[in-house]
């Protein structure tokens, strides 16, 4: 698609695939399973929701785990400089929808694919920058939010942390991401519901418990201004 090659990839379960090296820079994101990847000096398992961005070149081997894994994955001409792996529900949104433009396949899905490999390719950018510059404090804040984010620390414990006062916390990350600490958590569980709304047949209200959300239809407007969609919809436009 354009510049890019994309593709959608299931493994079976305990495959094993030799060591190896792409021609192109690759950006992989697991959207089920998990699969173990070795390295010359280091191995990571990655499972659902993990970016994996590796230059071209790079030798690696992968083994995938019991219950095989669904890999979507956009090559390019990007210059990544090394390999990086970090989690981010926001790159497993978009990965879901590359899957169902590739599904769908009708007149307009290569120019919306090429969008899609952009965006994915522009979003694991800024991911791998921010993972660059984690040794400040605001990347350190951002990182434990992410991590805790059904039941995240308060503005006073998440400062206490990473070492600032809470109103240097909240301007430095408002300055970083634009948004204040609460609508960054919030942004975080609705990227990880999008994903459970896709990948499984979990009732919305259970979803929406176990994202951190107090009710339903606080969970239900907040989704719908994120995505355009109130969440049943957006399951059923994305299967």
């Amino acid at each position: 698609m354009g510049p890019f090659a994309v593709s959608d990839v299931a493994f079976a379960r305990d495959t094993t695939l030799s060591q190896h090296e792409h021609p192109r820079s690759c950006l992989a994101v697991v959207v089920a399973g998990a699969v173990r990847k070795t390295y010359a000096r280091e191995t990571h398992d990655a499972v659902r929701a993990t970016v994996i961005a590796m230059p071209a070149g790079e030798p690696h081997s992968d083994l995938f785990g019991s219950s095989g894994a669904r890999i979507v994955v956009v090559e390019g001409d990007e210059t990544i400089d090394r390999t990086r792996v970090f989690s981010d529900w926001g790159a497993a949104a978009l990965a879901h929808r590359v899957s169902r433009e590739l599904a769908l396949s009708d007149e307009f899905s290569e120019l919306a694919l090429e969008g899609l490999a952009l965006e994915l390719t522009a979003h694991a950018a800024r991911c791998r920058s921010r993972i660059a510059d984690r040794r400040l404090w605001v990347d350190a804040a951002a990182e434990i939010l992410r991590e805790r984010f059904r039941d995240p620390p308060s503005a006073l414990e998440l400062a206490q942390e990473v070492g600032v006062h809470p109103s240097h916390l909240a301007r430095g990350f408002r300055a970083r991401f634009g948004e204040n600490l609460g609508a960054y958590v919030r942004n975080v569980r609705l990227d990880w519901a999008a994903d459970r709304l896709v990948r499984t047949d979990v009732a919305l209200a259970r979803i929406a418990c176990e994202a951190g959300f107090a009710d339903q239809s606080h969970f239900t407007r907040s989704f719908a201004g994120r995505f355009g969609l109130p969440p049943g919809r957006y399951r059923a436009a994305h299967r």
